[in-house]
């Protein structure tokens, strides 16, 4: 279908949050690297590869692609603070499960005190 001025097709579902906790993994990179990878894999989602960077603060940096699209966060250890994106669209199936069901599941690596939390179909 194409896409015109008057008509938006919703293809998939891109859920940011802002994520508050006390957990030593906002400047683990490799074990949420690990996690996220496995996460992406068990609800059948498929990476084609990946970016992390640890910031000297302790803090780091992460963008996934998808071949549904990606998942990106950025911690800031020093403020029990990340945020967490996570987009997941497909013409020829509804993906708004899964996007829900990974960014809960990344979201779990963290044990959140608080998630403020935006969705947006796309």
């Amino acid at each position: 279908q194409k896409i015109t001025k008057d008509k938006k097709i919703a293809t998939g579902l891109h859920i940011l949050g802002d994520v508050y906790t006390k957990s030593k993994n906002l400047s683990s990179i490799v074990k949420v690297k690990r996690g996220i990878s496995n996460i992406i894999k068990k609800n059948g989602l498929t990476e084609l590869g990946s970016f992390y960077h640890q910031f000297h603060s302790g803090g780091f940096t992460g963008i996934v692609a998808l071949t549904e699209s990606h998942v990106a966060l950025h911690t800031w250890p020093e403020c029990g603070y990340l945020t967490l994106d996570v987009f997941v669209c497909n013409y020829t199936s509804k993906n708004d499960k899964v996007c829900k069901k990974v960014f809960d599941e990344i979201n779990a690596l963290f044990d959140p005190t608080r998630i403020n939390v935006r969705a947006i179909k796309r």
